[in-house]
């Protein structure tokens, strides 16, 4: 769990990725809202026990259940772009990256 959480009501630290308003996230910075769901977490996605439902995540982030929607498959194409860039990098043969086998 973040540290800053100690102190404050709610993390106010856009920098860091756990933080559900962090500075990284395309979100349109002038429509968020601190909804009752931002303030339950404390802003502080460590504190996410279950996965949320489209309905909580727009609860939280002031969206519709369409925009999270499109946002989701904006990150699913982005994380299979980069399992597809990484599965084409050569295996490396050096001796440090084997396995021992006895």
């Amino acid at each position: 769990m973040c540290t800053a959480l100690s102190f404050d009501l709610y993390c106010m630290i856009f920098k860091c990725p756990h933080n559900l308003f962090w500075e990284e996230l395309n979100l349109e910075r002038e429509k968020i809202q601190m909804t009752d769901k931002a303030l339950e977490i404390r802003n502080c996605c460590c504190r996410i026990i279950h996965p949320w439902t489209p309905e909580e995540i727009s609860d939280a982030w002031g969206l519709t259940r369409e925009g999270v929607m499109r946002s989701e498959e904006e990150a699913f194409r982005k994380l299979q772009k980069k399992i597809r860039i990484n599965r084409k990098r050569p295996q490396s043969t050096s001796p440090l990256n084997r396995g021992v086998v006895v």
